[in-house]
């Protein structure tokens, strides 16, 4: 009997398994457990029920999308401060919030690695940047590395993946803003 019985556990389970969608399966599902016939009194006294759930504790979190409605839109909030005036040129936009691109161009060859950095001009400081390879799409090179070295210096960083006759440059951009 101790050998028959994993045997009979898996035939009863592959039987469960295979009639409990079906018709005959929710019939007898219904049998042993009616529907809606568990409810609050059924429930243990450590169940979470309406009743004790805090008022105004659940957030959007706690609901399926659209389950909670929007509410009506807010009021607009004050107009942020306008930048200096500045003119654009080889320097970037300037006037935006007092932001300031400062682009750096290498020199184009067929160099295995490089390295380019690109900063900020006096009272202002670097609070991002970026880097790119020209020409676009250059097969085999790929940048490896951007980052702030310090509060006014962008680093960026490139290098042949696979050795490339093409002529490439490492383009490196800071975006400055004014120092508060």
């Amino acid at each position: 009997m101790r050998q028959r019985l994993p045997i009979v556990l898996s035939v009863t389970a592959l039987v469960v398994a295979v009639l409990g969608s079906t018709p005959l399966g929710t019939a007898a599902r219904n049998i042993v457990l009616p529907r809606g016939s568990v409810g609050t009194v059924q429930l243990r006294d450590n169940a979470v029920t309406g009743a004790k759930v805090k008022n105004f504790s659940l957030v959007a979190g706690d609901f399926k999308r659209g389950q909670v409605p929007r509410g009506p839109a807010g009021p607009a909030g004050p107009a942020g401060p306008a930048g200096p005036a500045g003119a654009a040129g080889p320097q970037g936009p300037a006037g935006v919030l007092g932001l300031q691109n400062v682009f750096t161009t290498g020199a184009a060859g067929s160099t295995a690695t490089r390295q380019l950095t690109a900063g900020c001009p006096a009272g202002k400081k670097a609070i991002g940047g970026g880097a790119t390879v020209l020409p676009v799409n250059t097969p085999g090179v790929a940048i490896t590395a951007g980052y702030l070295a310090d509060e006014n210096t962008w680093v960026a960083r490139a290098r042949e993946i696979t050795a490339t006759a093409v002529n490439w440059s490492l383009n490196a951009v800071v975006i400055c803003a004014a120092a508060s």
